[in-house]
């Protein structure tokens, strides 16, 4: 079962037992424990040093460093590489319970910015490519193959021609160089897709950030299917990076000019791939406590609701009840009276008969009064006791 924790929870959980002890608790490897903390740039104590401690010899424990850009504050321990157990919606019973607290990021974010931009360094696109970049050199690799096969082959379709032989491909495929080569040194995992490399994205710490670079006539909107090599190519090379929930007033854009090339840019544009997966947390998480804050206010005010139904179809059950006694009530009253006019029914046909108004035998006579009167006790409420059951459903 995986376990969630804030990156300083689980950094004074692995400062306050040793790893092995904590994995098993969690039913995991202390191999994956440390994996789940180096991801989350949290440092754990080194070999050696429980027994240190426990031989009485000083030990150092090592601070918990900033959360890098786009990185959760939450660690999911134990999930593995399941992202829809990572992004799990909480039940609405646990929303309940919850406690929605508002986001708070220890650090202002032009300072993170100031950070990245510092640990990036400046990036350059030289004229020639030099050692390729791995993701670089792969696309290269597939176009030396279809090279190789079109010098084969007597007829050589679109789709099996080399991709970037183009100048402006080749340019493209330096500024690229340059961008993963960038990105990768800080850490970050660029990811190329597509025959054409049209499919461009960035795994920052936590967050995916999209960008394309491409012909500026190109709508990188649109599915990379319709964007095979732009249909009126400007020659204009254009960058535009794709976050979602990114704030208005960052720089997504940069394109060729009359003085000045994208390849200017390329410091800016590592820089601003990174800081588009802080503020896509950052928004996240803004976004995920305004939700989360709606949603409970929207659970409480439905909790309130069914309880106010509850007990208007309690009321409603005991007037019900309380109706049913008296109508039961007044049933036995009528059966009461109705019980005492057959007994005197009966007696004054005994009168009668005794006076010789009636010509009938006496076995008769007592056969029909025995009938009678049996069916007088049968319905008289008081001598069957039974108006003392309409007593036992009680209302109250």
């Amino acid at each position: 079962m995986p376990h969630r924790f804030t990156r300083e929870e689980l950094y004074e959980r692995v400062w306050s037992e040793p790893m092995k002890t904590i994995a098993a608790q969690f039913s995991i490897s202390d191999v994956g424990l440390s994996k789940a903390c180096r991801r989350y740039g949290i440092p754990v104590p080194e070999r050696g040093y429980w027994a240190k401690l426990r031989a009485g010899k000083k030990v150092q424990r090592r601070p918990l460093s900033v959360r890098g850009p786009g990185m959760s504050s939450e660690v999911v321990v134990g999930a593995g590489n399941n992202w829809a157990y990572r992004n799990q919606v909480l039940s609405d019973q646990e929303i309940l319970q919850a406690a929605p607290v508002p986001p708070i990021f220890e650090r202002e974010i032009d300072d993170v910015a100031a950070e990245v931009r510092a640990g990036v360094g400046r990036v350059t696109v030289p004229k020639v490519m030099p050692r390729p970049h791995h993701l670089i050199a792969k696309l290269l690799e597939t176009d030396e193959g279809r090279r190789r096969k079109a010098a084969t082959e007597r007829f050589v379709f679109s789709w099996d021609e080399p991709q970037f032989d183009s100048p402006f491909e080749k340019r493209r495929l330096r500024l690229l160089n340059a961008i993963f080569t960038a990105l990768t040194r800080y850490g970050m995992r660029p990811e190329v897709r597509g025959r054409e490399a049209r499919e461009l994205y960035v795994q920052v710490n936590d967050q995916n950030v999209a960008f394309s670079v491409d012909d500026a006539n190109v709508n990188p909107v649109h599915h990379p299917a319709e964007n095979q090599r732009a249909r009126n190519p400007s020659g204009r090379m254009k960058v535009i990076i794709r976050a979602w929930r990114a704030p208005d007033h960052t720089r997504r854009n940069w394109e060729d000019t009359k003085t000045d090339k994208v390849e200017k840019f390329a410091t800016d544009i590592v820089v601003g791939l990174i800081m588009a997966g802080e503020h896509q947390y950052r928004e996240g998480a803004k976004h995920r406590y305004e939700w989360m804050v709606e949603r409970k206010a929207e659970l409480i005010e439905a909790v309130r609701k069914r309880r106010e139904e509850a007990e208007q179809k309690e009321r409603e059950r005991i007037a019900r009840l309380e109706q049913e006694r008296v109508d039961s009530l007044l049933a036995d009253a009528a059966a009461l009276r109705q019980a005492s006019n057959i007994r005197a029914y009966v007696g004054q046909v005994k009168h009668l008969c005794a006076a010789g108004k009636c010509v009938v035998s006496d076995e008769d006579l007592r056969k029909w009064a025995s009938w009678a009167l049996a069916q007088a006790d049968r319905i008289d409420p008081v001598a069957s006791a039974r108006f003392l059951s309409r007593m036992g459903g009680s209302a109250d």
